[in-house]
């Protein structure tokens, strides 16, 4: 079986221009992370892209590795990857559409996807959908408005405001302000840049997420994770996180089993790896983001548990859910970003 990973920030998608440098390294570390836990399932042949200004990826066995070195060889090797592969497993940011566009193209060719339906990722990379999916599911999700209309929809948060992408990933240009006044300032002076930015209130609490792998009825919670989020002048960055690091008496395994499924049943099309992110503020739950692909605590996942994270992924698409293990030893695991 030949399978392509394609993880976007490395592949030489972007081979025209900078390469963001903790996205690209965020990127190495997922692909180096999944691409290690493939090698050691049989009879697979993984295809990989790989930008030439990063390091060669060495000793994997049963791969082919195509080095990209400007945009016409990636369109070429990228289509016939694409085309020459029997399955195709993405790895890519909800910017600007890019996820949605990537398993679009992939399911135009008819090349079979780990990956979630493009309908489900769509609803996902948007926040501003999302949040309106989820309240119309009876899930708890903070008030969620364009910023386009805060002076006709204002809010009042007493802990303070969160200004960000309506379709980012992660941390990336998420701004925290404390008041309405310096929000109305913000938006004043950014007034070129909020079309596409939603507004939030700021919640303070636990911030956790979830590595779940789901099929199109049902979800398994793989690890629940502690996040490490930081304020440096007025914005907001991701530091990583412990795999599998949440106490259970903080919020059990029953708990995030019961989100993930009512995730599940709300977004139809879901599949795979999915991230969903957390909060916990005294006893309420909010729903921040849910990530329809492989997130960064993917990098600790198999050392967290007693079995192979893509095992567990192959089982699922070959006999479904309840194949996995009933049980799985759970151990607490640092990743850096």
């Amino acid at each position: 079986m030949k399978l392509f990973i394609y993880e976007h920030i490395t592949s030489g998608a972007l081979i025209d221009e900078p390469l963001p440098t903790s996205l690209a390294r965020e990127g190495d570390d997922m692909l180096t992370a999944i691409v290690q836990d493939l090698s050691q399932l049989s009879n697979i042949e993984l295809i990989i892209l790989r930008d030439t200004r990063l390091k060669p990826l060495l000793n994997i066995p049963n791969s082919i590795i195509s080095t990209i070195e400007n945009s016409i060889s990636f369109k070429r090797t990228y289509l016939d990857a694409i085309n020459n592969a029997d399955l195709v497993l993405p790895i890519a940011p909800e910017t600007d559409g890019v996820l949605s566009q990537i398993l679009q193209e992939i399911s135009n060719s008819n090349t079979p996807l780990l990956a979630s339906q493009v309908s489900a990722t769509q609803v996902c990379s948007d926040k501003y959908l999302c949040h309106q999916k989820l309240t119309k599911n009876d899930l708890n999700s903070p008030i969620t408005i364009k910023a386009s209309d805060w002076s006709l929809k204002p809010f009042t948060s007493s802990a303070g405001y969160i200004v960000k992408p309506r379709d980012g990933a992660g941390c990336m240009n998420t701004y925290f302000i404390a008041d309405s006044s310096s929000l109305n300032s913000w938006l004043e002076s950014h007034s070129d840049d909020i079309a596409n930015m939603v507004i939030q209130p700021y919640i303070e609490g636990l911030a956790i997420s979830l590595s779940v792998l789901s099929d199109h009825s049902d979800s398994r919670v793989l690890a629940i994770n502690t996040q490490y989020i930081h304020h440096d002048n007025d914005k907001l960055f991701f530091l990583g996180s412990t795999v599998n690091g949440v106490n259970e008496s903080d919020f059990s395994l029953s708990q995030a089993s019961i989100i993930a499924t009512k995730i599940q049943q709300a977004i139809p099309g879901l599949w795979g790896f999915i991230g969903i992110d957390l909060i916990i503020h005294h006893n309420a739950l909010f729903i921040i983001d849910i990530n329809p692909r492989l997130t960064t605590s993917y990098i600790g996942l198999k050392q967290s548990l007693d079995a192979n994270p893509a095992q567990l992924l192959f089982t699922m698409m070959e006999q479904g859910l309840s194949a996995l293990p009933a049980q799985l030893q759970r151990y607490p695991v640092e990743v850096n970003a």
